[in-house]
């Protein structure tokens, strides 16, 4: 049975999150934006295990993260896409219990100023995903307010700001990801009630159709990214295991095949990362990293400002931007956005 969902209307939601998706601890919803990124204080929690990464990378060669007026209202594990030069924040989770997001934000990356839409998402769910393809905003999959993996499936158009109802995702899951490669959507891992799901599901937007791949992930995990390259799919890093893993995985949608892929320096988990300028960038806690396609090398890059995790992590036009996410020491929801320009 496909999740409910009033596609007309706000629905609250509040939620306990167990596990990997504990709910971070944070102060209450302000009224207004900060002015720049300073992180939001919140209720001490003890850090997940795993997730305490060490010194911050530095590097000499890449740029360094400038603060950008903050989100309104703090989150992590939402979903994110660029329309233009906006960058669409929807719904998500804040506070150490999960409450469960409806609002949406767009960041206008030429004044670099938020607005709250007049749009919310249709239903409370956290580590979805979505995806943007012209004015149209994609969204699939996440953790429902029963602790319970949806078939969640639904495009807003954001020149008229209404929601519609798509044929349900294949197989339920969340803490996967969603990457548009020539047309098409690809979901990758990320988990349902009984663990670790290892089917690929494929959604055509033209035909609003979905398939399923023949072969499974190659390395079954969740909390990963994936990100578009000229060569397929790239899958960073994720949760394995009891802990995050440096695995990278290559999948080549053109014949269905998995191959390994240029390890990480460090284990990542529910990282930011992004394909620009030839390079893909990750972030993480106190680690950034950038990935030269051609050479196949990672190096170090210049850590944000507040480590975090949880977060998103978009490039428009010359710039990367990274959005809110979890913090550490305390362990809260954050309003931070950082810039860099290439």
């Amino acid at each position: 049975m496909s999740l409910r969902i009033r596609w007309r209307g706000p629905a609250g939601a509040l939620l306990l999150l167990c596990g990997l998706l504990a709910g971070c601890a944070s102060e209450e919803e302000p009224a207004a934006p900060p002015t720049s990124g300073s992180g939001a204080t919140g209720e001490e929690s003890s850090a997940p295990p795993g997730e305490v990464v060490g010194p911050p990378t530095r590097s000499d060669d890449h740029p360094k993260w400038d603060p950008v007026e903050g989100l309104y209202v703090p989150r992590d594990d939402f979903g994110s896409a660029v329309v233009g030069r906006d960058v669409w924040v929807l719904g998500g989770m804040t506070g150490e219990r999960g409450n469960r997001l409806l609002s949406i934000e767009v960041l206008d990356t030429r004044t670099r100023e938020w607005e709250t839409s007049d749009v919310e998402m249709p239903v409370g769910i956290a580590s979805f995903e979505s995806v943007a393809v012209g004015p149209r905003i994609y969204s699939f999959g996440g953790l429902d307010h029963d602790n319970d993996a949806t078939d969640f499936s639904g495009v807003l158009d954001t020149r008229t700001g209404t929601w519609r109802e798509l044929p349900p995702l294949p197989h339920r899951r969340y803490a996967h990801t969603v990457t548009a490669w020539d047309g098409r959507f690809y979901v990758i891992g990320g988990r349902d009630d009984e663990g670790r799901v290892t089917a690929t599901d494929v959604f055509d937007p033209r035909t609003e159709t979905w398939t399923t791949t023949k072969t499974p992930m190659a390395h079954a995990r969740d909390s990963h990214d994936t990100v578009a390259t000229p060569e397929g799919l790239m899958v960073v890093g994720g949760w394995r295991g009891y802990g995050p893993t440096d695995l990278v995985d290559l999948y080549d949608p053109r014949t269905d095949t998995w191959s390994p892929g240029p390890r990480l320096p460090r284990p990542v988990s529910r990282a930011g990362v992004t394909v620009a300028d030839g390079s893909v960038w990750v972030s993480y806690h106190e680690l950034s990293y950038v990935l030269d396609l051609r050479t196949g090398r990672w190096e170090e890059a210049n850590a944000l400002p507040l480590p975090r995790h949880g977060l998103g992590y978009v490039t428009v036009g010359d710039a990367i931007f990274a959005i809110g996410g979890c913090a550490l020491n305390p362990l809260r929801d954050v309003r931070d956005v950082d810039a860099i320009r290439l």
